[in-house]
C-alpha cells in the first residue's frame, strides 16, 4: 500500500533543475552529529547542528526528495493541524505551549527565510495562506483560530462571506488568512536545502540506507551495507519512513498515503478568477481539499483513496470533479495533467512530538498534514539540540520517552480507511 514510485519524474521534479546525487557511504567514517533521514527535518537539524559549529553527517536512504518532503503539496501554513494555540497550551502547559505557539506562528518566515539566506529557487509564493470555512460550526471554529493567533500576536486577517469567496473563488461562508505563509515546488526547496548544507560542510551520503545501530565507546555506530557512522550524538529524521532501525519506534506514528494531482496551466481570466492573489488555501472540509498554483499556472490539489487499487485513473477523476464543483469558472472538469504519490505520518493526538530514545539517540518530528514549514522551524532546533545548544527544558516541545500506539497495525490501517467516513461527513454537514 505505502510503496511509491520515487524514480519516476512527478510534476515538482519536472520543474527543477537537475541536482547531481552525493555519492552513497563507503567505509567507516566518525563525526560529531549523525542524521538519520534526508527530508526536510534531517536536512534543517543538519543545518542547526552545523550552525552550532559541529561536524555532520546526514545519511539519505534513496536520494534527496524522493520521500515525503519532496513530494507533497508544497503549502507552508503558519498553523497547528486542527488545534488553537489555547489548546496546545492545555496541552503542553503554559511554558511549553507557549514556546511552542511560537514556533509555530514563525514556522512559514524561517521555510522562506532559509530559501533567501541560500538562494533557493523552490518557486516560492509568500501572498498567505487562507483557509475558507463552508458550514455555521466550521466559521465558529475558523474564528476561534483567527482571534487566538491575532491575540498571540501573529499577522492574521478575518474574511467575511464576500471577501473569501472572492479570494477563493468558491462560495464560503467565511474564513481566516495567514500572511506570512504560502507555497512552494517542495522537491526543488529538498534539494536546494540539500545542495546549501553540503556548501555549509554537511557530509550528505545518498543512497546509504542505514541498517542497524549499536552502542559504540563514542556515543553511538550507524551500520549501512557500504559502510558505517560512529557519532556523539544521532538524530532520527525518518518520520512516515521509520523502519525496524530503533526496536518499537516505528509503531510511535501512523503512516498515511496521499497523492497529488495538477491540471495544464490555466488561463489569465480563470487566475483572475479562482485563488486570486494566488494564495494557498486549505479549506475545512473534513476530507482533504487543498490549492494552490505552481509556476506556470497549474492548480494543484490532491486527495487520498480508501483503497489504492488503479489510483492514477482514479486520481485524475477524483480530482479533476471535485474541482470542478468547487471552482465554477473552470466550467466543468479540467483534464488533470500530473498524478503523483506519497506518504507522510499522523498521530492519534495531530501533535508533532520529540522522544529521547535513549542517551545519544533523539527522534522528532510527525507532523500530521502540517511538515513543510514547521519541519525547518523544528528541524533546526533538534540540531541545535542534538550539538548541545539547547537542554531538554528548553527545546520547543517537551521532551518524552516513546509512546507506542495501542494496536498499531489496526490504527495504520483505520487510520488509512477514514476517508469514506469523512466525505459522508461532509456530505452531511
Amino acid at each position: 500500500m505505502f510503496e511509491v514510485d520515487w524514480r519516476t519524474p512527478h510534476l515538482w521534479r519536472k520543474t527543477t533543475a537537475a541536482r547531481k546525487t552525493s555519492p552513497a557511504l563507503i567505509g567507516d567514517i566518525e563525526t560529531d552529529v549523525l542524521v538519520v533521514g534526508g527530508g526536510f527535518t534531517g536536512l534543517a537539524s543538519a543545518l542547526g547542528a552545523r550552525d552550532s559549529g559541529t561536524d555532520v553527517v546526514l545519511l539519505e536512504g534513496n536520494e534527496i526528495g524522493s520521500a515525503a518532503s519532496g513530494r507533497n503539496n508544497g503549502l507552508v501554513i503558519s498553523h497547528h493541524s486542527r488545534a488553537s494555540p489555547s489548546e496546545f497550551d492545555k496541552a503542553f502547559g503554559r511554558t511549553h505551549g507557549d514556546r511552542f505557539n511560537a514556533l509555530v506562528a514563525s514556522a512559514a518566515d524561517v521555510a522562506f527565510g532559509l530559501m533567501q539566506r541560500f538562494g533557493i529557487d523552490a518557486h516560492q509564493v509568500q501572498e498567505g495562506w487562507i483557509q475558507p470555512a463552508h458550514t455555521e460550526a466550521a466559521s465558529a471554529r475558523a474564528r476561534q483560530f483567527h482571534d487566538e493567533w491575532r491575540a498571540f500576536g501573529a499577522h492574521v486577517s478575518w474574511l467575511d462571506r464576500d471577501e473569501v469567496t472572492r479570494r477563493v473563488g468558491s462560495p464560503y461562508r467565511a474564513g481566516w488568512m495567514v500572511h506570512n505563509s504560502g507555497h512552494i515546488n517542495p522537491f526543488a526547496m529538498t534539494v536546494g536545502l540539500a545542495d546549501a548544507v553540503e556548501r555549509e560542510g554537511v557530509h550528505i551520503f545518498e543512497n546509504t540506507r542505514a541498517v542497524r545501530i549499536e552502542k559504540a565507546e563514542r556515543g553511538w555506530r550507524v551500520y549501512s551495507t557500504g559502510g558505517s557512522v560512529t557519532a556523539r550524538e544521532v538524530i532520527l529524521a525518518t518520520n512516515a519512513l521509520t523502519d525496524d532501525l530503533w526496536p518499537g519506534l516505528k509503531r510511535t506514528l501512523i503512516p498515511m498515503k496521499v497523492f497529488q494531482a495538477a491540471t495544464e496551466p490555466l488561463s489569465d481570466g480563470i487566475k483572475a478568477q479562482v485563488l486570486v492573489g494566488n494564495p494557498a488555501v486549505s479549506d475545512m472540509h473534513n476530507d482533504l481539499r487543498y490549492f494552490h498554483y505552481d509556476c506556470d499556472g497549474r492548480l494543484v490539489s490532491g486527495a487520498t483513496h480508501t483503497f489504492w487499487h488503479d489510483e492514477d485513473r482514479r486520481g485524475r477523476a477524483k480530482v479533476a470533479r471535485m474541482l470542478a464543483r468547487t471552482f465554477k469558472a473552470l466550467g466543468g472538469e479540467p483534464p488533470i495533467a500530473e498524478y503523483w504519490s506519497g506518504t507522510f505520518a499522523v498521530v492519534p493526538d495531530l501533535k508533532p512530538h520529540l522522544y529521547r530514545l535513549t542517551p545519544g539517540l533523539v527522534f522528532g518530528g510527525v507532523y500530521s498534514g502540517r511538515g513543510v514549514a514547521l519541519s525547518m522551524a523544528l528541524g533546526q532546533e533538534m540540531g541545535r539540540w542534538a550539538a548541545g545548544r539547547r537542554t531538554d527544558a528548553e527545546m520547543p516541545l517537551p521532551v518524552t520517552a516513546m509512546q507506542p500506539i495501542a494496536f498499531h497495525p489496526v490504527a495504520v490501517q483505520v487510520a488509512n480507511r477514514m476517508h469514506a467516513w469523512n466525505r459522508l461527513k461532509d456530505r452531511r454537514a
